[in-house]
């Protein structure tokens, strides 16, 4: 069966997880700019289940909540809570996450342009002298038993949603005996 809808919203959601990665990792940026791919990947994620019940309600309709029901308790508790952090982000007053101002040496930045050491940040002081440090803001939701960044708890997400289109698009194959 080809879900080419369902496909793309996967790619979209794979896209604002990329740039919510890259962005919450960055050493320097707009602390709203995390706030603001997390919106976006939120939506693009949960319409994942959206477009591909309406690309094929029947097959999806029946299928859906046997697969939802072999998911273990915390992809289960996994998948309610970031539903309701998109309610939350697009009905409400925002996804529930915590920000949390870290000092992180210098010397544990990571930049986007690996390709030659000038990109990067250097540091050299006499042994024993502890590195300086840069203020970042980092991002937490609650999931499961306590916090988690926002960018790993998305990564978990999007891992149980790619799981979903490849299992159904399986099912659909198995059941129509021809091609997924």
């Amino acid at each position: 069966m080809e879900i080419p809808n369902t496909e793309r919203k996967l790619r979209e959601a794979a896209y604002f997880l990329q740039c919510l990665s890259e962005r919450a990792s960055a050493p320097v940026r707009d602390p709203e700019e995390v706030l603001h791919l997390l919106s976006a990947f939120l939506s693009a994620g949960r319409s994942v289940t959206f477009v591909l019940q309406a690309e094929a309600k029947d097959a999806y309709d029946s299928w859906f909540p046997g697969w939802r029901d072999r998911l273990s308790t915390e992809e289960q508790q996994l998948l309610y809570t970031m539903n309701q952090q998109r309610v939350s982000e697009l009905k409400k007053a925002g996804a529930d996450v915590r920000a949390e101002l870290r000092h992180v040496p210098i010397t544990e930045i990571r930049v986007s342009d690996p390709r030659h050491p000038a990109y990067g940040f250097h540091w050299f002081g006499p042994p024993g002298t502890p590195p300086p440090t840069l203020g970042r803001v980092d991002h937490f939701f609650e999931l499961g038993d306590g916090p988690e960044p926002v960018a790993s708890g998305c990564r978990r997400y999007y891992s149980v949603l790619e799981r979903l289109v490849i299992e159904f698009k399986e099912a659909a194959c198995v059941q129509g005996g021809g091609r997924a």
